[in-house]
């Protein structure tokens, strides 16, 4: 499994989880983004923990949310 920041919040990052070659996640996903929103000073809340089952749909979704990110 591959791991990359998307975006770094205050205490958690939004985090972009890519499964190795001819392998993938619970439910089929080759790809998992993590999202966190900020809730207060001491923590941040999880808005999002999004799937991907093909590789066009997750290229869309970063051009989209995350121009400059480049994998």
């Amino acid at each position: 499994m591959q791991t990359y920041i998307l975006r770094e919040n205050i205490l958690s990052d939004n985090i972009l989880l890519i499964a190795d070659n001819s392998k993938v996640f619970k439910g089929g996903f080759i790809a998992i983004v993590k999202e966190f929103e900020f809730q207060n000073a001491w923590q941040d809340k999880q808005k999002t923990n999004k799937g991907f089952r093909n590789e066009k749909s997750l290229d869309k979704f970063l051009s989209k949310n995350y121009p400059d990110f480049i994998y």
